[in-house]
């Protein structure tokens, strides 16, 4: 009778040669994500282009974003006087126009789809939809109102800010947002050390 050591515990390598059918499982799990988290950002963006210009200048924007903007630039600082009309902050300092792409629409759509195909409970998801869109949502009215003051009161500085500084902030604050609650998603159960 021999007696079985810890290297007899050790497992084989697959006699298929380069690892596992466990590791191509993965590796398809993996691409299938992708390939769904690229198919929900697409058919998101789609339908986001498929809205009419008007119904976003008038309806959408203005309802949803600029009177909001407005209100809360005229809360800040009420001498601004800054009107809501159409999809325009206006004042005698300033008209910050707002178009397709700058409501943050492409962040949302990053987070919802990143949620949308990570392995969790539906409520949970349910929950991070709420929170993830409620954040860039609020996140995009403070930039939106920020950038009037730029506009207003240091116009060089407006092209860099809107290009370049206040996209990629909304991304890190989305992508922030997603690894914080992909992080408390996770099974917390372990092994003690």
């Amino acid at each position: 009778m021999k007696k079985e050591t810890s290297l007899d515990r050790v497992p084989k390598p697959s006699p298929m040669g380069c690892g596992s059918n466990r590791l191509s499982t993965s590796r398809f799990n993996e691409w299938l994500l992708f390939v769904l988290f690229a198919g929900c950002y697409a058919l998101l963006n789609y339908g986001y282009f498929q809205i009419p210009d008007d119904l976003f200048a008038n309806v959408i924007y203005h309802h949803g974003v600029v009177t909001i903007c407005a209100d809360f630039i005229n809360w800040l600082a009420p001498l601004e006087q800054v009107l809501a009309k159409q999809n325009h902050l206006l004042s005698t300092k300033a008209d910050l126009e707002i178009v397709r792409g700058c409501d943050g629409a492409g962040v949302l759509f990053l987070v919802v789809s990143a949620i949308v195909v990570f392995p969790s409970k539906f409520n949970r998801k349910l929950i991070g939809l709420l929170l993830g869109i409620s954040l860039i949502y609020l996140f995009n009215l403070v930039r939106i109102s920020a950038l009037y003051f730029v506009i207003a009161y240091h116009p060089d500085w407006f092209m860099v800010l809107h290009t370049y500084l206040a996209p990629t902030l909304m991304v890190m604050v989305g992508c922030s947002y997603f690894a914080g609650w992909a992080f408390g998603s996770m099974n917390k159960t372990h092994e003690p050390a």
